[in-house]
């Protein structure tokens, strides 16, 4: 049976997963980095691709925990990109797009880490669009980097295990 042609990017690599298994882990990281940063967050669904991708991993035969891992590692370096690019911007972070467009985000992650400190860094991973400003306002604030690296680990650990598992679950309850 020949495989249907793509509709979009995210089939398209999906198809990619299932053709080439072993880019799996390269292809997490990525998403998981590029979620964790301003910019890229905005136009890359990883959370979703996420979902996708545990399933379809696993229906192939895939381990779970090595992907599990490639994302929560792409996130926290997109996090520590992220914390440092606003600590070398500090108060001029605000006047960069999207952060400047958006002040409602700025007040939001900057209440986050004053008010919640790693509590807030870490809870603002699950918030969707909170997720990649809170480690630049982070950065600008200079949060301790001890404190923020902590909530980045724990942060990433636990949203990439959150979706991904799903399709894990999911594939090795029909199996």
């Amino acid at each position: 049976m020949q495989t249907p042609p793509p509709d979009t990017w995210a089939d398209s690599l999906l198809l990619l997963l299932t053709t080439h298994i072993a880019l799996t882990e390269p292809i997490v990281f990525a998403l998981g980095f590029a979620e964790s940063i301003v910019f890229l967050s905005l136009l890359v669904p990883s959370t979703v691709l996420f979902l996708a991708i545990g399933g379809t991993h696993s229906a192939l035969g895939g381990v779970f925990w090595p992907v599990w891992l490639a994302g929560a590692g792409g996130a926290i370096l997109g996090d520590i990109l992220s914390y440092a690019v606003g600590a070398h911007l500090k108060k001029k972070v605000t006047r960069v797009w999207p952060l400047s467009k958006n002040p409602r985000w700025v007040a939001y992650a900057r209440l986050s880490v004053t008010r919640y400190g790693i509590a807030g860094v870490t809870t603002g991973k699950f918030l969707g669009m909170a997720r990649p400003f809170i480690p630049v306002i982070a950065g600008s604030m200079r949060m301790p980097w001890q404190k923020f690296l902590l909530a980045s680990v724990i942060s990433s650990l636990l949203w990439a295990g959150l979706f991904l598992a799903p399709g894990y679950g999911i594939a090795w309850f029909m199996s």
